[in-house]
């Protein structure tokens, strides 16, 4: 790019002018700019520029991109469904969808991408859309609920995740508070209690009643007659309501077979129905509720699409005003803007916020924890180990890895590595000062330093970065052992410089390397965007003026992933004649690896 070239983000700009004259005119500029509407392919609606470049600012600077043209598979469920909520929670989730379906075009016409990835990557959004705003076909958290690797475009493994025994997990299992009420009224019931008697026996409200019926006979603590009436499909054992109490054709409740399950059976029997009670509310409580209620405008089917993020953040967790905001956007998918603002309000006015409803009997449950954040200006919800544990088998069932840590005291250098690699949002900052406090800073250090010269360079700068994080001068033996690791021995010399405020005495060739390997470790993988320093900050950082002459020998340099190296330089590096002489390295890099 020559010095009058105008940069990609003024390019975008330029981009959007010309769509958005586009929309205003309606003529045939929009066909070409966004491809053919009358086929569904663009949007037809304006487009805001100021979501556009903030999905751009999101993309390069949180999710390590640098450049459109480094863009792959993955960085776009990532901005989406991590990324986003996070830095943006007040945002329309359906205008950051429409932005980011403008930046992928952009980057096809403006030739950073090529067709095939284009086309990929509209695939992906269309993932990332579905996980994010719902799909009111599919439940999410369902009976029959569709691989959540597939639905919410999951890497092959996340984690490793730290849980209690199974048999822990089950005595948080037996408190629930929610089937504790649900079986005490099914008792009731047994005896012969009348609806409203059961009810007010196990202290349900008239607000709660309807849901504790429906649970009662869905989990099996009670069954029914199979002799019903032809209408007994519309009546959900006895939540049928006033009717039921003195119609003498209605189904005669009898003992299920899981009321002695729960709390009473083995821990596995235990989990069991306790999973099938989250799966239940998660897909079919707010659903229940609108068909009571006559409600026709807003759908809630497939509203607890926001669950699985909550996983992956489940140690940060999200705010309820998001979750709200999600449930919202999907419930009021088939309707314009402003319908569904009016449906959603007037249906909280009457009912209560129904993402504060779901949540308020998730925790009942024991599934979630809601707490009053500063930061996040309101109420936060997170996941609680319970609720986790299953999701974790709902993700294993869909092909996904999610590995267990070991106990504390038998956690590796190599597990504490793979968390900060891996790790869930918080699951680092969970574990890693436990680890460093059952050890020595030296001892630590030693550990952490010998899985460094085993790994590749994400895993050595992920352990090195762990040393320089959790201790200090203390492990300057470490170091000096460290020097005659194989990979490691160039990091610990400029380390023992830096503790002494000494000059590292390295050549130019062993510059290079250090900043090859230092370079690798931190270009976009399959980290989050949090665990990772901004990649162009990275390259300014290290490579400036003063080391500029290092660049053009740096393709001398042994190391497996230089070429990889060289061309993030040669792309993202701001200072023009650097970025020149890491593109003329490059080639020459490519050369060698060629011969």
């Amino acid at each position: 790019m020559n010095r009058d070239e105008p940069s990609t983000a003024d390019q975008l700009s330029a981009y959007l002018d010309t769509l958005d004259s586009a929309v205003d005119t309606r003529d045939s500029a929009l066909d070409s700019a966004l491809g053919d509407t009358a086929d569904g392919d663009g949007p037809d609606h304006a487009v805001d520029p100021e979501a556009v470049h903030t999905a751009y600012q999101l993309l390069v600077g949180e999710c390590a991109v640098g450049e459109l043209s480094r863009l792959r598979s993955g960085d776009l469920t990532r901005l989406l469904l991590e990324v986003y909520p996070q830095a943006r929670p007040d945002d329309d989730p359906n205008e950051a969808v429409d932005a980011v379906d403008v930046l992928v075009d952009f980057a096809f016409d403006a030739g950073h991408i090529d067709e095939q990835l284009h086309a990929e990557l509209l695939e992906e959004l269309d993932a990332a859309e579905t996980a994010l705003l719902g799909s009111l076909d599919v439940p999410r958290i369902a009976g029959d609920e569709p691989n959540l690797k597939e639905l919410f475009n999951l890497p092959d493994r996340l984690g490793p995740i730290r849980l209690p025994a199974e048999s822990d997990l089950a005595e948080v299992a037996r408190r629930s508070t929610l089937l504790a009420t649900t079986r005490a009224f099914a008792e009731r019931i047994l005896d012969g209690a009348d609806q409203a008697g059961a009810a007010e026996a196990a202290g349900v409200s008239d607000e709660d009643l309807p849901t504790i019926s429906a649970l009662a006979s869905e989990l099996g603590f009670l069954t029914f007659d199979a002799d019903e009436p032809d209408d007994a499909d519309d009546v959900d054992g006895p939540e049928a309501g006033d009717d039921a109490e003195t119609d003498e054709s209605a189904p005669e409740p009898a003992c299920g077979p899981t009321l002695d399950e729960w709390p009473g059976g083995d821990d596995e029997d235990v989990l069991t129905v306790w999973g099938h009670a989250l799966n239940w509310l998660l897909a079919w409580s707010l659903p229940s509720d609108a068909d009571r209620a006559g409600e026709e405008t807003l759908d809630f089917t497939g509203t607890s699409a926001w669950f699985a993020p909550l996983f992956m953040t489940w140690r940060v967790g999200l705010p309820v005003a998001a979750i709200s905001d999600m449930m919202a956007d999907i419930a009021g998918d088939d309707l314009t803007a402003d319908q569904a603002r009016a449906a959603w309000s007037a249906w909280s006015a009457e009912h209560g916020d129904p993402a504060e409803v779901l949540l308020g009997r998730l925790a009942s449950h024991g599934a979630v924890e809601v707490t009053h954040s500063e930061a996040a200006g309101g109420p936060l919800a997170r996941i609680t180990d319970l609720g986790a544990a299953s999701l974790r088998g709902e993700l294993i069932e869909s092909d996904v890895d999610v590995p267990l840590l070991p106990d504390p005291e038998d956690v590796t250098a190599a597990d504490l590595v793979e968390v900060l690699l891996h790790g869930l949002d918080g699951e680092l900052e969970a574990e890693a000062p436990a680890w460093f406090e059952a050890r020595t800073p030296e001892a630590a250090a030693d550990a952490l330093l010998a899985e460094a010269a085993q790994g590749d360079a994400a895993h050595r700068a992920g352990a090195i970065a762990l040393v320089r994080e959790y201790t200090g001068v203390e492990a300057e033996p470490a170091w000096r052992r460290a020097v005659d690791l194989p990979n490691v021995s160039l990091h610990a010399r400029n380390e023992l410089a830096a503790l002494h405020e000494a000059d590292t005495d390295l050549d130019d060739a062993e510059i290079g390397w250090l900043l090859v390997d230092t370079i690798a470790g931190q270009l976009p993988r399959d980290r989050q965007p949090d665990e990772a320093e901004q990649l162009t900050g990275l390259l300014t950082r290290l490579i400036s003026t003063d080391t500029a002459a290092v660049v053009e020998t740096m393709w001398r340099a042994e190391h497996p992933e230089v070429l990889d190296v060289l061309t993030a330089l040669g792309e993202l590096h701001p200072d023009k004649a650097i970025a020149k002489a890491a593109r003329k390295a490059g080639r020459k890099a490519a050369d060698r690896a060629g011969a």
